[in-house]
């Protein structure tokens, strides 16, 4: 059996006429009297009552015309799948909770005005959540900042964010007085950190490494508005991406703060598995985040 014979039995049954079945599909009338005789004798009943040179459908046909008809349907709309799955399999993504924050917006708006009909599954999340998301094959693509590369991984570059180190801009300390830090006041200064594995935590920790200065802080949250809140209350120094920075640093309610001949900065990757098919809607998404990177880009070219 073949879906050749099911067009054609279900043409016959449509036409009740073995003449009329061979005009619409262009076949002989002896090709669809064979079709018809082999999807029998390979199903083992007979389909059409045969009586003074007339066919009709038996109960039996009819029977099987439902679960023909359902299986040719099903058939055509696989044939048709590369075209319909832009609307109906979902896009899984994953993005760094910065990343969320600032190009999020700005990407899905453009994907959903190109394909409304796409599905979309979204997880804003830290780096090590929407990384194992990845590996457990939850997301087809993660978009996320201080990504380390290994060989299960591909990575394409998406932007560049400075990474600032701010105080309130009210607050009063001798140590921070002014807009540079010395090294040696490094051990002194209070700071409020993310935890350690976090990417701000990471590229701190590396240029205190480079500094060979070792600082316990003395507030450490995995909530980055933990810190703004205790920052801005004056508690000490916390390190903020350059895009959630810069309104803070516009309206003054932080100050800018730098370390003499240093600076911080984290890279931002679209990843996805290593092997892993990337359609046009793949593409088209990695785009758009590109596209609303590079506008906070603009933003922080003033600033730094």
């Amino acid at each position: 059996m073949n879906i050749r014979q099911l067009e054609i039995f279900l043409a016959v049954c449509e036409t009740i006429s073995i003449t009329e079945a061979a005009r619409q599909l262009h076949l002989s009338q002896p090709a669809i009297s064979k079709a018809i005789r082999e999807l029998e004798r390979d199903i083992g009943l007979l389909f059409f009552d045969r009586i003074n040179g007339k066919l009709y459908l038996n109960e039996e046909g009819k029977a099987f015309r439902v679960k023909a008809g359902q299986l040719v349907d099903d058939f055509k709309s696989l044939e048709c799948f590369s075209k319909q799955s832009g609307r109906e399999v979902p896009l899984r993504i994953g993005t760094s909770l910065t990343i969320a924050m600032n190009s999020l917006p700005y990407a899905i708006a453009r994907f959903k005005a190109k394909y409304p009909e796409t599905p979309l599954k979204i997880y804003a999340e830290n780096v090590q959540q929407i990384q194992r998301r990845l590996l457990s094959g939850e997301i087809d693509i993660a978009f996320m900042e201080g990504f380390e590369s290994n060989q299960g991984f591909e990575a394409e570059l998406l932007s560049e964010y400075p990474l600032f180190l701010v105080c309130s801009a009210a607050a009063e300390h001798e140590l921070i007085a002014g807009e540079k830090i010395k090294r040696e006041d490094l051990f002194k200064l209070p700071f409020l950190l993310r935890e350690k594995g976090s990417t701000l935590r990471d590229c701190f920790d590396e240029l205190m490494h480079k500094l060979k200065a070792d600082i316990s802080p003395v507030l450490e949250s995995i909530n980055t508005e933990v810190l703004v809140r205790a920052a801005k209350a004056g508690m000490g120094i916390t390190v903020l991406p350059g895009p959630l920075a810069v309104s803070y640093l516009d309206e003054k309610v932080f100050k800018y703060l730098r370390i003499e001949n240093y600076s911080m900065s984290t890279l931002n990757y679209a990843v996805t598995l290593k092997g892993k098919v990337r359609n046009k809607r793949h593409n088209d998404i990695i785009e758009y985040f590109k596209k609303g990177e590079m506008q906070q880009e603009d933003l922080l070219g003033r600033i730094v």
